[in-house]
């Protein structure tokens, strides 16, 4: 009769020593990383083809932005009486504009609007001299007699003063734009300076008329708004040209 337990035959190993070699120290016990999920082919070429399209684009856009500062208005061709039509809203501004381009260069043609605005800035310039070369007269012959007055004619001049210069300029911008420049690109853009031109000589009129409010009387007064009008048609023939499409 067997009187010992079930599992006294069992086989029990011994526990491994703590200074047993073949323990692993914690140091040395490799830990396996998972390695990330394997990009296939079709999104490594997804991805390949967005980046192309994002460059290709600002690459695109870049050359827009280049070009569009280098582009020229395209100047459009008019007779005088197309061109004298489309600025004028009064019988007597039209009437002026005819008068001052027929005597121009090439009224009877369609040619580039920078010619009619050029002959209505010569316009403008020769009745800045005559007006001054008149108060020049009146002063001269006393007939300016109040020191107020005096005071007013003499704001009047510092006007036409404004005036003369800004539209030189215009005349000037006007040469350079007629002769396919004033585009950002040739680091001058005398499109833009026409408008800046032109608005100076309105408001170097406008300081005079200010000036002369108060002596309607004088001979200049009278001057002094004809040669508004012709600073006006000037400028708005110049506007044909600051409104041109680029080409």
């Amino acid at each position: 009769m067997n009187l010992l337990p079930r599992n006294a035959y069992k086989y029990t190993p011994a526990a491994t020593p703590a200074t047993s070699p073949h323990k692993a120290h914690p140091s040395s016990v490799h830990h396996i990383t998972p390695h990330p999920p394997r990009t296939t082919m079709a999104e490594a070429a997804r991805t390949t083809h967005s980046i192309l399209s994002v460059f290709f684009l600002l690459s695109l856009l870049a050359t827009l932005a280049a070009d569009a500062g280098s582009r020229c208005p395209r100047v459009p061709s008019m007779t005088a009486e197309n061109a004298c039509t489309a600025v004028t809203g009064t019988r007597r501004m039209l009437t002026l504009c005819l008068r001052t381009l027929h005597a121009g260069d090439g009224a009877a043609a369609a040619v580039p609007v920078t010619r009619h605005a050029a002959a209505a800035v010569r316009g403008a310039l020769e009745s800045y001299a005559a007006t001054v070369a008149a108060a020049t007269s009146l002063l001269d012959a006393g007939e300016v007699a109040g020191d107020d007055e005096k005071a007013a004619v003499g704001d009047c001049m510092v006007g036409y003063g404004t005036a003369r210069g800004a539209m030189a300029r215009v005349a000037d911008d006007l040469q350079v734009v007629a002769a396919g420049g004033g585009c950002d690109g040739d680091g001058r853009d005398g499109v833009a300076e026409l408008k800046v031109g032109y608005m100076a000589g309105l408001r170097g009129m406008d300081g005079c008329r200010r000036g002369l409010l108060n002596y309607p009387a004088s001979p200049l007064y009278e001057r002094n708004l004809a040669d508004r009008n012709v600073t006006l048609l000037a400028a708005l023939l110049c506007n044909l040209v600051v409104t041109a499409p680029l080409g």
